[in-house]
């Protein structure tokens, strides 16, 4: 499974926890659950940002979001 799944899918999960539909995601909680450095985190993000998968809440990318289509899409391949 690719890096970009196995990011997609923990992020699908974290949210899944929340109240609310979509919440943010703080990328460094993120990359402590997948036992990565934020750095290393970045590129995957910034490849399902470019599928309009995720929305970076700031310019530093230190919270992201699933946009509607990211809360429906299933990457398991």
């Amino acid at each position: 499974m690719s890096t970009e799944n196995l990011v997609f899918r923990k992020i699908k999960e974290i949210s899944a926890r929340g109240i609310h539909p979509r919440p943010p995601v703080n990328t460094s909680e993120l990359a402590s659950e997948l036992l990565v450095t934020t750095e290393s985190l970045m590129p995957s993000l910034s490849q399902l940002k470019q599928l309009r998968l995720v929305n970076f809440s700031d310019p530093k990318g230190s919270t992201i979001r699933l946009t509607l289509l990211g809360s429906v899409v299933k990457r398991d391949k």
